[in-house]
């Protein structure tokens, strides 16, 4: 009896355990995605240095959809530091220029958290907690970047260090580029021949990308210039619009090519000329005009270098002139962040002007020269 009890014992607990085995079976993903996945995003530098987001979806549906999910772009540019390395001692300053507040200093081997570059790329925002604003600005030569700085976003400081970025052009060619446009005989058009290997990029800066090479010989078809025509533009079919711009110094333009080629900005904004002021018929009564503000002469100085006069305190206002080496001028005011000065200027309907603090050498008394904000209107001096 106590024989049949025990194999009945045994019988019974075989079956629970089989019956144990049997519901472990199935997929185990289900439970494991029935969980919520945490929301992260993180930026990681891979190998080749490239700055790479990576962002976990939110709680996931397991109710099929027969579209596939569309992925909305943010409207607003997330900004990722890169990690650099100070290889030169330098200056940190307030501004993107020589004429900014020193805030402090980098020394050989400081570790650098690099923000953002300015538009031509020469200097880099970078994190710098000895400053009121947490940031600052050094010379992008003085810096290693472990990453590419065309990825870079682009920030924009203006004269109450409100910064503003706009996210870098990027553009990539798949497979061979369409082959360059020829000249065909009675156009108009202005071609130059490249000198040596030049790099094309998507805008001329030395911070834009690179997306295609040229070769000595070949023969391009220019359709701009950038400030006193260092960069060119030219029909590059498999470029963004069809366009690509060359550093000019890599090609040999025909004689005058430049002179009546349109201008534009180192973003590849084209430039919109003044429109020009009309002459009145001599046969119609004159109609009383706003007579422009004579600007205030102020102390001399001479023009080191070609530079351009603009409109406003921006290299992205229209030029109004240009100024030759030698040429001298009498400066009227100085910028807050002492990078440009007001000039003055006869042929602008306003009487002045403004160009960079760098192309001038200073011959008259500067001491009591005034201040102005970003509009020209004076203000005391700080």
């Amino acid at each position: 009896m106590k024989i049949k009890i025990l194999l009945t014992i045994s019988t019974l607990l075989l079956l629970c355990s089989a019956c144990r085995s049997q519901s472990n079976t199935g997929t185990p993903t289900v439970l494991e995605t029935n969980t919520p996945p945490t929301i992260n995003s993180t930026s990681t530098n891979t190998t080749d240095g490239v700055i790479k987001i990576s962002t976990t979806t939110s709680e996931p549906s397991f109710t099929p959809s027969p579209e596939q999910p569309t992925i909305t772009p943010s409207p607003t540019l997330e900004i990722q530091p890169v990690d650099a390395t100070c290889i030169e001692n330098s200056n940190v300053r307030s501004w993107p220029g020589k004429g900014g507040d020193n805030l402090g200093g980098l020394i050989f081997g400081n570790p650098v958290k690099v923000l953002a570059r300015n538009i031509s790329g020469v200097w880099y925002l970078i994190g710098y907690e000895n400053s009121p604003m947490r940031r600052g600005w050094v010379r992008s030569s003085a810096i290693y970047l472990r990453g590419y700085a065309d990825l870079l976003p682009i920030a924009i400081e203006d004269q109450n260090h409100n910064l503003s970025f706009l996210a870098p052009t990027r553009w990539t060619i798949f497979g061979t580029p369409l082959p360059l446009p020829t000249l065909s005989g009675g156009t108009t058009l202005t071609s130059a021949t490249i000198s040596q290997s030049a790099d094309v990029r998507v805008c001329p800066t030395i911070s834009c990308m690179i997306i295609a090479y040229l070769h000595p010989g070949d023969k391009i078809i220019l359709n701009g210039k950038e400030g006193q025509n260092e960069w060119a533009r030219f029909i590059y079919p498999s470029g963004p619009d069809g366009v690509g711009w060359i550093a000019s110094n890599f090609a040999s333009p025909e004689p005058g090519a430049f002179s009546d080629l349109p201008s534009y900005d180192e973003l590849g904004n084209l430039i919109t000329p003044e429109p020009p002021t009309s002459t009145p018929d001599p046969n119609m009564s004159p109609t009383p005009t706003t007579t422009a503000t004579s600007t205030q002469a102020g102390p001399l100085a001479e023009i080191t270098g070609p530079t351009s006069v603009y409109s406003l305190q921006s290299s992205l206002s229209s030029v109004i002139g240009t100024l030759q080496t030698g040429d001298k001028i009498n400066i009227t005011s100085e910028s807050l962040n002492h990078i440009w000065f007001e000039v003055q200027y006869p042929a602008n309907t306003t009487g002045r002007g403004f160009i960079s603090t760098k192309y001038i050498r200073k011959l008259g008394d500067f001491r009591y020269l005034h201040y102005t904000d970003s509009n020209g209107t004076p203000v005391p001096t700080p």
